[in-house]
């Protein structure tokens, strides 16, 4: 009786083991991703703030309109960069953040089955 208790206790310590480290692999992760997101907020207000200074230098329309052009290609380039960067980070941190309850979920189920048998 007493090391089926122990068992028990063993199993459930690793279980909460297995989900503080999950959460803290989220946490670690969510501020991974505020950094970046921050960084890339500062990064875009110096873009505009040097598209704008680059605008008042053009000297007629055609080249207002070329400015605009090249600026919008840049600026989809790296909307699509920082987007695609933010994905595969937000991705990596969720499967980081699972893995610990997914071994203690198999665990018990191995137990269950182990049990059953």
């Amino acid at each position: 009786m007493l090391k089926n208790y122990e068992s028990l206790m063993q199993f459930n310590k690793d279980s909460m083991d297995a989900f503080v480290k999950s959460g803290t692999t989220l946490a670690n992760g969510f501020e991974q991703i505020a950094k970046e997101s921050f960084g890339f907020a500062g990064r875009s207000f110096e873009s505009a703030i040097e598209a704008s200074q680059a605008f008042a230098t053009c000297k007629t329309p055609a080249e207002m309109v070329q400015l605009q052009t090249k600026l919008a290609k840049e600026n989809w380039e790296t909307m699509v960069s920082e987007t695609t960067k933010l994905s595969e980070l937000s991705a990596t941190v969720v499967k980081s953040a699972v893995e610990p309850i997914s071994a203690r979920y198999k665990t018990a189920f191995d137990a269950a089955t182990k049990a059953a048998a």
